[in-house]
């Protein structure tokens, strides 16, 4: 057997596309001239669905030179952890307050140590994309519980 790390990535990474596949089909796909709100979900789950296998493939039959440990994992699962989260929060918090939450515990999981830079980088871009997403290009976005102040 090859690289067990790469085994237990391959198979949660599979089951994290599968999901978001099986949530974007909720939203309606649509289709490449008409894309729908569950297009670029569901083409980047299957895209995740595709590398996953790739890596669970490599994790059985390959010989990599640098293994894994398992333990390395770590960091990358919180980070799997956090968008899996994020996605489903996002409709109950808003896009403002989950990307905030986001991008501040990518962050802090990158280990950023600046509780300033966390913040600052966390409201610019939570708040910057809503305003151009939301306002510039008039994309709906989940307003959340910001909806009852009008945003």
């Amino acid at each position: 057997m090859g690289n067990p790390a790469n085994i237990v990535a391959g198979l949660v990474l599979i089951l994290v596309g599968t999901w978001a596949v099986i949530e974007a089909i909720g939203l309606r796909v649509g289709t490449p001239t008409e894309p729908q709100p569950g297009f670029f979900p569901f083409l980047s789950g299957a895209f995740i669905i595709i590398l996953s296998s790739i890596i669970l493939a490599q994790g059985f039959f390959g010989h990599s030179k640098n293994k894994v440990s398992l333990a390395e994992m770590k960091r990358p699962a919180m980070l799997v952890a956090v968008l899996a989260v994020s996605a489903a929060i996002l409709e109950p918090l808003g896009y403002v307050i989950t990307s905030f939450v986001v991008v501040a515990l990518v962050l802090l999981i990158m280990r950023i140590k600046s509780w300033r830079v966390v913040l600052v980088t966390s409201l610019a871009l939570s708040i910057g994309t809503f305003l151009l997403f939301g306002r510039l290009l008039g994309i709906t976005l989940p307003a959340g519980i910001l909806s009852a102040l009008g945003l």
